[in-house]
C-alpha cells in the first residue's frame, strides 16, 4: 500500500454548490499549516460554480439513491481523502450513518450523530431541546394546532425545511390555505416575530468544549442566505449559543443557529443548521478562522481559536460574481429546457 505523507490533504466538499468563498477559505487554512493536497468538491451536475473553483469536480448521484454513498467511498479511496465536509443538510443523515465506513478509509467526516441532526432538522424536535437547555424560542404548532387555534400574522414553514424554500409570512385564512395547497401537509406554524435576525456561527470540538463563537446579524437576505450582515460582539448571544452547544449531543466542528431578538429585547431562537452556514465567511473574514479550526483539530494540532476573540462591527456586502467554464453538454443541464428559478 502506497505511503501517503502526513503533511498531504486531500478533503471532499459534498454539494458544493455555490461555497466558492468557503473554499478559498479552507484552500487559506491548508497553506498556512503547510498541508498540500486538493479540494475535491462533489455534485449532481458540472453547473455548479464551486465545482469548478475546486481543484477537482466530481459528479455524483443524488444524494439518498442506494449509489450515492458508495460513489462518495470511491472518491475518498481513489484520492486518499482525509476529510470529508457537507455543505448543505442534505446528505447529512446519511453521511451520519456511515461514518464509520469512512473512518475505515481514512477519512474523518465532520458531522453530528444522526439523532443529533433530526433533532435539528425537525422544527418540533428542535422545540424540544430548546426547551430542554432553557432557552426562549419561537415555538412551532402543527398545522392540527394552528387550525383549532388560527393567529395571524404568522410565519409557516416545513417541518424538515432547508433555506427559505416553503416559508411564508400569512396574513390570513385565504393565504394559509392557499400555502397548504402548495406545499402540502408537512408543514409547521410560528408567530411572526419582528425585530433583528442573527446567526451564530460556533466551533465545538471532538471533546465538546465551545472553542469560538460568532454572532452575526442578518442585514438584507436572500433566497435564505445572508446578503448583508456585520459581527455583534453580544456577550448574552455567545453565552447562550455556549449554552445550546453543550445540549447538543456529539455535535463537533462548526454548526450554526438562528435567533431573533423581540421587541423586549429577548433572545428567541428558532433554528439549528449542524454544519457551515452559508453566511460563515464573514466570521472567518472577521478573525474566528473556522476551516483553520477543523484542520487543526483534524491533524492533531491545537486548536487556535478563543471565544469571543473576532472582529466586531465587521459588514460583509455580498454581490454577484461569475464562475466561466466550457459546457460540454449544455442540453444535461439544470435550466436548460425551462429556466430554472431559486
Amino acid at each position: 500500500m502506497r505511503q501517503i505523507p502526513e503533511d498531504h490533504f486531500n478533503i471532499l466538499f459534498t454539494c458544493a454548490g455555490r461555497r466558492v468563498s468557503l473554499l478559498k477559505a479552507f484552500r487559506s487554512a491548508m497553506s498556512e499549516l503547510g498541508l498540500h493536497g486538493k479540494l475535491i468538491a462533489t455534485d449532481i451536475t458540472d453547473s455548479s460554480p464551486a465545482f469548478h473553483v475546486a481543484d477537482e469536480g466530481v459528479i455524483v448521484p443524488v444524494v439518498g439513491t442506494l449509489e450515492y454513498i458508495p460513489k462518495l467511498l470511491e472518491i475518498v479511496q481513489a484520492h486518499h481523502v482525509r476529510l470529508l465536509v457537507p455543505l448543505t443538510d442534505l446528505d447529512l443523515r446519511s453521511l451520519a450513518r456511515q461514518k464509520d465506513r469512512f473512518t475505515q478509509a481514512g477519512c474523518t467526516v465532520m458531522v453530528a450523530p444522526e439523532q443529533t441532526i433530526k433533532t435539528c432538522r425537525d422544527k418540533l424536535r428542535t422545540d424540544t431541546m430548546l426547551d430542554e437547555a432553557g432557552l426562549e424560542h419561537i415555538k412551532a404548532y402543527r398545522l392540527s394546532e394552528f387550525r383549532k387555534k388560527p393567529f395571524y400574522p404568522c410565519f409557516i414553514k416545513p417541518i424538515r425545511g432547508s433555506g427559505s424554500v416553503g416559508t411564508a409570512i400569512l396574513r390570513n385564512i385565504r393565504e394559509f390555505k392557499a400555502h397548504v395547497a402548495t406545499y402540502g401537509d408537512l408543514l409547521i406554524v410560528q408567530e411572526y416575530v419582528q425585530g433583528p435576525e442573527f446567526t451564530i456561527d460556533v466551533y465545538r470540538s471532538q471533546k465538546g468544549e465551545v472553542k469560538s463563537v460568532v454572532p452575526r446579524q442578518r442585514l438584507v437576505i436572500r433566497s435564505g442566505e445572508v446578503e448583508k450582515g456585520i459581527t455583534v460582539k453580544d456577550d448574552k448571544l455567545i453565552g447562550q449559543a455556549v449554552s445550546l452547544a453543550q445540549h447538543l449531543e456529539g455535535i463537533w466542528g462548526v454548526f450554526c443557529c438562528q435567533c431573533r431578538k423581540d421587541e423586549d429585547g429577548t433572545t428567541r431562537f428558532f433554528e439549528i443548521n449542524p454544519r457551515f452556514g452559508g453566511g460563515v465567511p464573514l466570521s472567518i473574514a472577521a478573525g474566528a478562522n473556522f476551516p483553520l479550526y477543523l484542520l487543526q483539530e483534524v491533524t492533531g494540532r491545537d486548536i487556535s481559536a478563543e471565544v469571543g476573540q473576532f472582529t466586531d462591527k465587521l459588514m460583509m456586502m455580498r454581490y454577484d460574481d461569475a464562475v466561466f467554464c466550457q459546457a460540454e453538454a449544455p442540453a444535461k443541464l439544470p435550466g436548460y429546457k425551462h429556466p430554472y428559478t431559486h
